[in-house]
C-alpha cells in the first residue's frame, strides 16, 4: 500500500517531560484505501494529535473496522470524533467545483488533552539526570541542554525490507549526516555542518551509520494501520538493535550517553515512503523504547524514526535532533489555536519545514543556544549586575553572545536580546532586526498569550498568535524603541517590556538601528519623570492635580507621594477616565498627611484628587511616571 508523503510543517508545554514532535500544517499525504482508491488527506497538528480532513474539507479519521480513512463527525461537546463508516473516495472531490473549507473539529482543550495522552503513551516520563536531581526545572533544562556540546556521537540505523530495498546508499546517508561540505538534494549543509554553524563550533555531532539491516517481515507488516505507530516502530527498532549487537558485533560504548548512561542520539531511517495513515504503522515519530535495550554498559532512551523516500532533507532531522540531544521543547501551539509566538524565527518553532528552511533551517532561538552553552550572556539589569553596561550597545548577528534583562523578583523570567540579520544561517528568517525574546518558565505554548518563549513582535500585530502567518518582515525591531509604551502595550500579552504579571520591568531599549549585520541601541533603566505640585487645603476641601486638570500616560508605573501638615489628615485618590466618568484605581488614606500610591497603569487619562479629611495647611505632591 503506497502512500506518498508530501512536505509538511511542524507544532510546548515546557518541562522535563516536554513534548517532542514534528509539526504538520496543511500537510498532505496520499493514502490507499482497502479498495485500492488513492485519496489525499490533509493533517494539521503534530506527531501526537492531528486533525485530518479530506480535500472537500470534511473531517476524516482512521476506522479499524473499515480498515481505512472514513468521514467523521464531532460530538456535540466537541471532545471526540465519531466515524460514519463511509470510506473517503477520491471521486468525492471535484478540483474544478469544490473549495477546500475545513470543517470545525474538536475543541482546543480536547486536542491538547489527546496530544498529552498520546505523548505519555509514546514517551512516558522523562528520566531525571542523576547529576541534577536537586536542581530547579530551569537549571535541569540547562544541565541537560549543555550535554549538546563538544564531540557527540550518535547512531543511525538504515533499514530495508525483504520486499523493498533501500534506494539510498549507506554512503549517501553518511554524507547527509557527517560531511562538512554537503549539498546533495539541495541541502545547504549536512546535519553535522548545521549544528557546527549554529553552535559556533561548540557542538560536533556525528553519526555512525550502519549498513542496511533487512527487517524480519515484509514492509506491510510494519505499516499495518491497525497498530499505533510506536508499536511497530519500537518493534522494528529493537529488531535492528539486536541485529547490531548479535550479528554485527557493534560496540555501543562508542556512542555518547547522558549522565544516566543512555544513548543521546538514536535514529532509524527506513526505505521508501511511510505507507501508513497518520500516527499508524510506521508514521514518522519520536518515542521511547519499551522494553529498553542495553549493551556494552549503555542503554537506549528516546529514538526517532522516519522514512527516507527518494531524497533526504536536513530540516526535520535537525528539529528532531534538538529534541534528542538538548531536550529542547517544541515552540508551536499543540492545540491548533495559533501558530505560536516564535513561529518561523527558530528551529524548534516552524523554522525547519518551510520551502527554503527544509534544506537550510534557521538557528535555535538565542535563549536555547544559551541553555546549551553555545552563547554567552551579558546581564543588563543593574539590580543583578553592578557592572551592567548602559548607554549605547551593539550586537552582531551570529556572534554567539546575547544581552539579558532578568526579573530580580521571579527567578528565570527574563528578556533576551540579539540581532538577527538575513545572512549566513539566518538567511531564511522571516525578517531582519533586533529580536527580543521574553522567557517565562511557567509559560505554556498552548496559551499563545503566555508561552514559554515569546517573540516580542515589533509591529504589535502578533500575526502568528492570531494564526495569520508564521512571521513576516515587520516582526523584528529595525528602529524605534521597546519599553512599556511600545504600541499594542495595553495588556501584559502585548508587545512591551512588562513582566508576565503586568508589572514594570524597568527595561528600556531606545534609538534602535538594526538595518545591518550589527545593530546598535540604547539600553538601560526606564528613566522616571518626576513632577511636583503644591497647594493649600482647607478643612474638607478637595483639589484636582495636576493644576486642576488631568494628564495622559502611555502606560507603566504611576508613583504618587503626598506630604502635608502634621496636625492634619490629608488623603488622595488616583482616578482614570473610562470614557464616561472618572473611576477610582488607587487610594491612600492613612491617619496622617503622608500618603503614597504605586499603580501599574495602562495607557489612558488620569488625575489625582487630594482632599482634607480634617485640618488645613500646605501640601506637596510628587508625581513619578
Amino acid at each position: 500500500m503506497m502512500k506518498k508523503m508530501l512536505l509538511g510543517v511542524a507544532f510546548l508545554i515546557w518541562s522535563q517531560g516536554a513534548l517532542a514532535s514534528r509539526p504538520y500544517i496543511e500537510y498532505q499525504y496520499q493514502y490507499t484505501q482497502p479498495n485500492g482508491d488513492v485519496v489525499t488527506i490533509i493533517a494539521n497538528g503534530d506527531d501526537y494529535f492531528a486533525e485530518q480532513h479530506a480535500l472537500t474539507g470534511e473531517l476524516v479519521m482512521y476506522d479499524e473496522t473499515a480498515g481505512g480513512m472514513v468521514y467523521a463527525t464531532v460530538n456535540e461537546a466537541r471532545t471526540k470524533l465519531i466515524s460514519t463508516g463511509e470510506l473517503v473516495k477520491s471521486s468525492d472531490y471535484d478540483p474544478f467545483g469544490n473549495r477546500y473549507i475545513r470543517r470545525r473539529g474538536m475543541s482546543t482543550e480536547s486536542k491538547e488533552e489527546e496530544s498529552s495522552e498520546s505523548k505519555d503513551t509514546k514517551l512516558g516520563s522523562e528520566t531525571e539526570q542523576k547529576s541534577v536531581s536537586l536542581l530547579s526545572p530551569m537549571e535541569q533544562a540547562k544541565q541537560r541542554a549543555s550535554l549538546a556540546s563538544g564531540a557527540v556521537r550518535g547512531l543511525t540505523i538504515i533499514v530495508q525490507f525483504p520486499d523493498e530495498a533501500g534506494s539510498m546508499t549507506q554512503s549517501q546517508v553518511d554524507s547527509f549526516l557527517n560531511d562538512l561540505n554537503y549539498t546533495e538534494f539541495g541541502n545547504d549543509s549536512s546535519i553535522r555542518g548545521y549544528f557546527q554553524a549554529v553552535s559556533g563550533g561548540k557542538l560536533d555531532y556525528t553519526n555512525t551509520v550502519t549498513r542496511y539491516y533487512t527487517a524480519k517481515h515484509e514492509k506491510s507488516y510494519y505499516t499495518d494501520d491497525n497498530y499505533q505507530s510506536h508499536i511497530r516502530g519500537r518493534e522494528l527498532t529493537l529488531e535492528a538493535l539486536n541485529w547490531l549487537e548479535n550479528t554485527e558485533g557493534f560496540d555501543f560504548s562508542t556512542l555518547t550517553t547522558d549522565d544516566n548512561g543512555r544513548i543521546m542520539g538514536l535514529n532509524v531511517l527506513y526505505a521508501g515512503e511511510t505507507d501508513s495513515a497518520w500516527s499508524r504503522g510506521l508514521w514518522p515519530h519520536m518515542a521511547r523504547l519499551e522494553p529498553g535495550f542495553c549493551a556494552d554498559n549503555v542503554c537506549t532512551d528516546r529514538y526517532q524514526i522516519s522514512n527516507m523516500g527518494n531524497e533526504l532533507k536536513i530540516g526535520v532531522f535537525a528539529h528532531e535532533t534538538g529534541h534528542l540531544l538538548a531536550r529542547w521543547p517544541d515552540l508551536y501551539d499543540y492545540d491548533g489555536s495559533s501558530n505560536g509566538s516564535v513561529a518561523g524565527f527558530g528551529l524548534m518553532g516552524v523554522g525547519s519545514v518551510g520551502e527554503h528552511t527544509i534544506t537550510k533551517p534557521v538557528p535555535p532561538n538565542g535563549f536555547f543556544r544559551y541553555l546549551a552553552g553555545w552563547d554567552s550572556v551579558i546581564e543588563l539589569n543593574p539590580e543583578l549586575n553592578a557592572e551592567a553596561p548602559q548607554g549605547e550597545l551593539s550586537h552582531t548577528s551570529e556572534s554567539h553572545s546575547l544581552y539579558r534583562w532578568s526579573n530580580p523578583q521571579r527567578q528565570n523570567e527574563a528578556f533576551y536580546i540579539e540581532n538577527i540579520h538575513q545572512s549566513g544561517q539566518n538567511e531564511y528568517q522571516p525578517d531582519s532586526g533586533l529580536a527580543i525574546w521574553h522567557i517565562d518558565p511557567d509559560g505554556n505554548n498552548n496559551n499563545e498569550w503566555l508561552p514559554f518563549v515569546q517573540l516580542e513582535h515589533a509591529d504589535g500585530n502578533r500575526d502568528p498568535e492570531n494564526k495569520l502567518n508564521h512571521g513576516d518582515n515587520t516582526d523584528l525591531f529595525e528602529s524605534g524603541s521597546f519599553d512599556d509604551t511600545t504600541p499594542n502595550s495595553d495588556t501584559a500579552a502585548g508587545t512591551n517590556s512588562r513582566w508576565s504579571d503586568g508589572s514594570h520591568s524597568g527595561l528600556s531599549i531606545k534609538e534602535i538601528n538594526a538595518l545591518g549585520l550589527t545593530a546598535s541601541f540604547q539600553a538601560g533603566d526606564e528613566v522616571a519623570i518626576e513632577e511636583y505640585y503644591s497647594g493649600y487645603l482647607y478643612h474638607h476641601e478637595v483639589q484636582i492635580q495636576p493644576d486642576g486638570s488631568w494628564f495622559y500616560y502611555d502606560g507603566g508605573t504611576i508613583g504618587l507621594e503626598l506630604s502635608g501638615p502634621s496636625n492634619a489628615d490629608f488623603d488622595m485618590r488616583l482616578e482614570q477616565w473610562d470614557g464616561y466618568d472618572w473611576v477610582l484605581v488607587g487610594i491612600s488614606q492613612s491617619y496622617s498627611s503622608e500618603e503614597s500610591i504605586n499603580y501599574t497603569a495602562n495607557a489612558g487619562y488620569y488625575r489625582v484628587r487630594v482632599y482634607s479629611y480634617s485640618g488645613s495647611g500646605y501640601y506637596q505632591l510628587k508625581l513619578t511616571k
